[in-house]
């Protein structure tokens, strides 16, 4: 007998649980290992995933819409159609799942990797003969609002505690039946809590500094158009290309240790209607201006349609926040952590700057970098900095 228990993968450092969006395969299809077998969506993005193996699939534990932990058996794939399973599929889970048996998220064309999956965490209750089926993420959510899970109806499969019946709970509790005159109360969504939860990390554990640096974007101005691409792409590249002889700024803290990174994978900043993610543009440095042009204009579509694949939201070492398209003359960020710094960047307009002792008009930018002081100090950020503006300034792209 062999049965391939699918399991839930964790697509991401933030990800405790996902809600299954749908699945393309029903009981009893026959399956091939690569084929998409279902949708989940995380708190970034909804991504496919891969069977990890060939067979039929002979049972669905969750279904669509359904929400479950990472390293959750969702489901039970035989190598026949008429084989036995296991009666109680969950409770024969391994403790300690091994990737093949996991599913596996797709990560490009002709891809097979994935991450795999961590060990589930057991459920947590006021008592051992009085355990509560809930989720991680639930139970911190919990423990952050002051909510006795044990008292809160779940609404998961099984009568499984979810995030929203936490804060459903929490809400009643705390708030009165109707809402005051000229209020509305809705709950917040699952990105904008991560987008919280994520930023309130940051400015807590990571002790950040700014410093700031006008440029001028003349050359840069005239390598973009040759390239037909956009003063976005133009810093992306600068950036990651001086990311190679600063390895500091492509290092994180982990675990006590100073971790350096041997790619210039470079997040960039994507506003959508509900928030805003941060996709990753891999080995930014290796690429010309004009791929980086078509992978932003790529990566700006899939995060819209919410289709952005695993890697394609992992492993950047510093992003590049631009909201110069939106009129901001200059901001400061908030370091995306694990990252060690972000770069935001300003708009670039005309203004009147000296060159040669001399007045003249130049096309200007004001780029400002957030650096996580633990991983460097302000003279490694100074000559990072220095040295993408000089970059920029030559229209070394």
């Amino acid at each position: 007998m062999s049965v391939t228990r699918v399991i839930l993968p964790k697509l991401g450092l933030t990800m405790d649980e996902g809600r299954i969006v749908a699945w393309h395969k029903r009981e009893g299809d026959a399956v091939a290992a690569g084929d998409v077998l279902f949708e989940v969506e995380t708190d970034k993005a909804t991504m496919e995933v891969e069977s990890p193996t060939a067979g039929t699939l002979r049972r669905i534990l969750y279904p669509a819409d359904a929400t479950a932990p990472v390293a959750t058996v969702i489901a039970l794939i035989t190598e026949t159609a008429d084989e036995p399973i296991p009666a109680d599929p969950v409770a024969a889970q391994p403790p300690k799942p091994s990737l093949p048996a996991a599913a596996q998220p797709v990560t490009g064309p002709g891809s097979r990797g994935g991450r795999g999956p961590s060990e589930a965490e057991p459920p947590i209750g006021s008592s051992d003969g009085d355990r509560v089926r809930s989720s991680p993420a639930a139970r911190r959510r919990a423990q952050e609002l002051g909510v006795d899970i044990s008292r809160v109806s779940g609404t998961g499969p099984g009568g499984r505690v979810t995030l929203e019946d936490v804060d459903a709970a929490a809400t009643s509790k705390s708030s009165p039946v109707a809402a005051p005159s000229g209020e509305r109360r809705e709950p917040l969504s699952r990105m904008r809590k991560a987008i919280g939860e994520r930023m309130t990390k940051s400015v807590r554990e990571q002790p950040q500094f700014s410093i700031s640096r006008d440029v001028d974007m003349t050359a840069a101005n005239e390598k973009r158009k040759v390239a037909r691409a956009s003063y976005t792409d133009a810093i992306v590249a600068a950036a990651a290309k001086t990311l190679r002889d600063h390895p500091r700024l492509r290092a994180r803290i982990e675990d006590g240790h100073l971790v350096t990174s041997d790619a210039a994978n470079v997040g960039l900043a994507i506003a959508l209607e509900d928030g805003l993610l941060v996709a990753v543009l891999r080995d930014a440095d290796r690429k010309s201006l004009t791929d980086l042009a078509v992978e932003r204009q790529r990566l700006e579509e899939h995060a819209r349609a919410g289709k952005l694949a695993e890697h394609e939201l992992t492993g950047s070492v510093l992003t590049v926040s631009n909201l110069g398209t939106m009129g901001v003359d200059r901001f400061t960020a908030i370091v995306n952590p694990p990252e060690a710094a972000i770069l935001a960047v300003g708009r670039v307009a005309d203004r009147v700057v000296v060159k040669d002792g001399e007045p003249a008009v130049r096309p200007m930018a004001t780029l400002t970098l957030s650096v996580d002081h633990r991983v460097a100090d302000g003279a490694t950020a100074a000559r990072y900095l220095s040295a993408v503006a000089e970059r920029l300034e030559r229209g070394d792209l």
